[in-house]
């Protein structure tokens, strides 16, 4: 386990490494295709605008990913809360230790059992469904 989990950590690190490499050749190739027109000086000031602009493209679409998955989230709960009978929660509320108990409970059989909390899972998704 602990092998995989180097593999994976030095083939992410060496992917990481080629994309800082293709990032700095990008820019130093610009800055040579640029410099003859605009000088040292205009040619530096165009790649730092073009990598503020990819790092700004790059923050815009992670934000929009963020937020879509936000959505997501939020949508999935409201369903999952449309979907739990009213006097469920109250139950929680009324009675936090026996609530406690269960859920211990709960995570205990899914620790020693994990496949029959599967199991049980899968079938209570499929009345949920109906």
């Amino acid at each position: 386990m602990f092998d995989r989990a180097m593999s994976a950590l030095v083939a992410t690190s060496a992917a990481c490494a080629a994309a800082v490499l293709a990032v700095f050749a990008a820019g130093f190739a610009l800055y040579a295709l640029i410099q003859p027109q605009l000088g040292a000086a205009g040619a530096a000031a165009i790649v730092a605008l073009a990598a503020s602009f990819l790092v700004a493209l790059y923050a815009l679409i992670a934000t929009l990913r963020a937020r879509q998955r936000e959505r997501e989230t939020a949508l999935a709960q409201a369903e999952l809360l449309d979907e739990l009978p009213l006097g469920l929660g109250d139950i929680a509320r009324e009675r936090p230790l026996v609530t406690l108990a269960v859920t211990a409970l709960g995570g205990l059989l899914a620790a020693r059992h994990p496949t029959l909390v599967r199991d049980l899972i899968h079938i209570a998704a499929r009345f949920g469904r109906r």
